[in-house]
């Protein structure tokens, strides 16, 4: 279908609920801002991703998707969405909510899952589907540091780290506890980054994972700093952005990463790093999948013990192959 840019004054897209589903979906958001810079860019979130937008002037409004409002106020948010008079309706979420409002061109419904494609593409592949955008390099605008957010978290980065000495960012945390790599480990793992790499080394995440990387500190021989629970998500962003690279379970932190182009070792368990795995260009998913009875029969009951599988050294020489592609350390 052709779409008429000059007629494109307004742009929805219906995006998702959890941080790091809804920065998969960046680069569609990324796609949409610069083919169609002079329309009005909103976008439907849930409420805990509210921050990831806030201050950009890219975006002109953030909607926010409750999933336990009452039936009535569902309808009353549609009717707000209706009054909008969106022209196009992008929806990552396969709702039938572009139905429901005014719109001239609207993502198809449904598209056949490919069980082997990443999310990412996955969404890139909807909007194709109505719009035929050329493949190219984007700038990156769906994440947006407000200056003075910048020069706060690159204070906070000179004087817990210092502005010159390399660090690696450790994000612990994972949603499904299934998904963390045991502390014990990461203490060791964080032990040998310093000694073998000479960099330093930084803990991130969010409230919830403050006491999970204290403890991984207090087993630590070496010194590292711990920003979990401590800076925003943005703070956040721009911490791994200076990074020189990224180990992280399946989380957030691992797409936001990714969106930044963070050199990423992601250790994965029980789920699948094709469909989400990191995306950035220099990457490596560490695993141990044959290891774990659970993994090879999905029918069997059981613990996982896949990312206990995985070793220390596994994930060090995992970190020297990644961070070698692009030269960043020297051993």
């Amino acid at each position: 279908m052709h779409i008429a840019k000059s007629k494109i004054n307004k742009i929805l897209v219906i995006s998702l609920s959890n941080i790091g589903d809804v920065v998969l979906t960046f680069p569609v958001i990324d796609i949409l801002h610069q083919d169609f810079p002079k329309a009005q860019l909103s976008v439907v979130v849930g409420p805990k991703v509210e921050a990831l937008f806030k201050g950009n002037p890219y975006i002109h409004q953030v909607l926010l998707y409750h999933k336990k409002q009452s039936f009535l106020q569902m309808i009353a948010w549609l009717a707000q969405l209706r009054k909008n008079n969106y022209d196009f309706v992008v929806d990552l979420r396969n709702t039938v909510i572009p139905f429901l409002v005014s719109t001239h061109y609207v993502t198809p419904p449904s598209l056949k899952r490919n069980a082997r494609e990443h999310m990412r593409q996955q969404h890139l592949r909807r909007l194709r589907a109505i719009y035929m955008y050329e493949e190219k390099p984007r700038e990156r605008c769906a994440l947006y540091v407000p200056p003075q957010e910048r020069l706060s978290a690159t204070n906070m980065i000179c004087n817990e780290i210092g502005d010159r000495k390399p660090y690696v960012v450790i994000a612990p945390g994972a949603a499904d506890s299934s998904k963390r790599w045991p502390e014990e480990k990461f203490g060791c793992l964080a032990d040998g980054l310093i000694k073998r790499f000479a960099v330093q080394v930084v803990f991130i995440g969010d409230k919830n994972d403050r006491a999970l990387a204290d403890a991984i500190c207090q087993r630590m021989e070496q010194r590292a700093v711990n920003f979990c629970g401590r800076i925003s998500l943005i703070h956040c962003a721009v911490v791994l952005e200076k990074s020189c690279a990224a180990l992280v379970n399946d989380s957030a932190p691992m797409h936001l990463a990714s969106y930044l182009d963070v050199p990423t070792v992601a250790l994965f368990g029980p789920t699948d790093p094709r469909l989400y795995g990191p995306w950035s260009r220099s990457f490596c998913v560490v695993e141990r999948k044959s290891l774990c009875p659970v993994c090879q029969n999905p029918r069997r009951q059981g613990t996982h013990c896949c990312m206990d599988a995985i070793s220390v050294e596994d994930v060090l020489n995992a970190f020297e192959i990644t961070s070698s592609r692009d030269v960043i350390l020297k051993n």
